[in-house]
């Protein structure tokens, strides 16, 4: 108890003799009571340090931890020893670790990463942020890659993030034969085209892959050379490509499309021609900063098999157009411009798409309240005819008693749920794969 200091509410009992008074001591205590205890210490270190002092703490400590650290990151720790006893009691429970490195983390990441090995059998992602000093160059000698070799030491591992890793690192991802997610955000400009390719070369088992091209953007032109390494690729994010690029590649079993852009930018003819030619499965496509003009809506309207279809920058005229897409299950929008008499365009949209359960409109959206209740009302009418309940997420209304307004009078109707703050559905959720979200907040 000596190690729990001064500052513990129950360090008075540290060298007391723990049945004083003749009656029940301090560890014939039941076990709620050992929680209320931990829950004292919001420390980390602290319950860990309480924990070593008996077994019993040891169990109880042991109950905490596995509801708590199915996700864990280097930085909640400062010592390996603290890392190995916590790992010892609930790394079998834990399934993704983000881990920061530079130079200087080396001496701790390394025996960290051995530890992960040993004792959580189930971690399946790992998510590696690449520190780099703005003065760092290349090191003269010495493998900088031994981080990587590590990571391929841990048995369950198939999901990979790699933020900012230089080229040493990318090209070992050769050997990672077992990963069905990659996500590489940065490419390492120092990197050959031909590693590129190569780095690539053994991931079969691959699903999804999430390409941030960062500086590098006219490697995006090598996609096509990428395909046939894929056979079972599922979902493909490209970020920061080059929007000048003109084919996609056959990427048979695309299922899941999503282009990202910096900057507002619009992509050409060829590679929406390519995109129609290339994926006959293709279901799920997201624009992000990507504009789409009216002259292109019909290469989106020709990928028939749409489900979902999410895009920030849509022609305004275009709405109603999108009712050719029969499939339609989720429908995320806003529009270039204010659309022109956007509740008819949208009611056409809404009685052609029979399968639409999703409508989220964005903040760029410009319609009067009055126009919204009109709307509204049309759309409950047409839910008896339609017989599936719409979810609409309104995002361009923010005015709280605007928004109480169609809760209470929209709410939970019998064919309509109204919803705001970016309500989402099961294919517009927001994705979380590889996100850092715990060591940045």
């Amino acid at each position: 108890m000596d190690k729990l200091g001064f500052g513990c509410p129950f360090s008075f009992l540290a060298g007391k003799p723990q049945n004083m008074s003749g009656g029940p001591g301090f560890l014939d205590l039941n076990y709620d009571c050992y929680l209320e205890i931990f829950s004292y210490l919001n420390a980390l270190e602290d319950q860990l340090n309480l924990g070593r002092t008996h077994p019993l703490f040891r169990v109880v400590l042991t109950d905490i931890l596995r509801t708590r650290y199915e996700k864990v990151n280097v930085r909640l720790l400062k010592t390996i020893p603290d890392w190995e006893f916590l790992l010892q009691l609930c790394g079998s429970e834990v399934s993704r670790c983000e881990v920061p490195h530079g130079r200087w983390d080396e001496p701790f990441t390394y025996p960290f990463l051995v530890l992960l090995g040993r004792h959580c059998p189930n971690l399946r992602q790992a998510v590696i942020i690449f520190m780099h000093a703005v003065t760092e160059t290349p090191p003269e000698s010495g493998d900088r890659g031994h981080i990587m070799q590590l990571l391929l030491e841990l048995p369950s591992l198939t999901n990979l993030t790699l933020i900012d890793a230089r080229s040493a690192q990318l090209y070992q991802l050769r050997h990672f034969s077992k990963l069905e997610a990659l996500d590489l955000d940065g490419i390492d400009p120092n990197l050959s085209n031909a590693s590129f390719q190569q780095m690539f070369e053994n991931m079969i088992c691959l699903r999804r892959l999430l390409l941030n091209f960062g500086r590098d953007r006219r490697r995006s032109h090598l996609l096509p050379l990428l395909a046939d390494k894929f056979p079972q690729l599922d979902h493909l994010t490209l970020e920061n490509f080059d929007v000048s690029f003109s084919e996609l590649g056959e990427f048979k079993a695309l299922r899941s499309l999503r282009l990202i852009s910096r900057w507002i930018a619009e992509v050409n003819d060829d590679f929406y021609r390519s995109v129609v030619k290339s994926t006959g499965n293709l279901q799920q496509l997201q624009f992000i900063s990507v504009r789409v003009r009216g002259d292109q809506v019909h290469y989106i309207l020709a990928i028939s098999r749409l489900t979902a279809l999410d895009c920030d920058n849509w022609p305004a005229q275009s709405v109603a157009q999108l009712g050719e897409l029969k499939d339609l299950e989720c429908l995320v929008l806003d529009c270039i411009d204010s659309p022109t008499n956007p509740s008819h365009q949208l009611m056409f949209l809404i009685k052609n798409c029979n399968k639409l359960s999703h409508l989220r409109l964005g903040k760029r959206w410009k319609m009067p309240t009055e126009d919204v209740h009109i709307f509204l009302d049309k759309v409950t009418n047409a839910g008896a005819v339609r017989k599936i309940k719409l979810l609409l997420t309104l995002d361009f209304i923010t005015t709280p008693d605007t928004r109480k307004e169609f809760t209470d009078h929209f709410g939970d109707h019998k064919h309509l749920q109204v919803s705001f703050n970016g309500a989402t559905c099961h294919h517009c959720q927001r994705d979380t794969h590889s996100k850092c979200d715990t060591i940045f907040d």
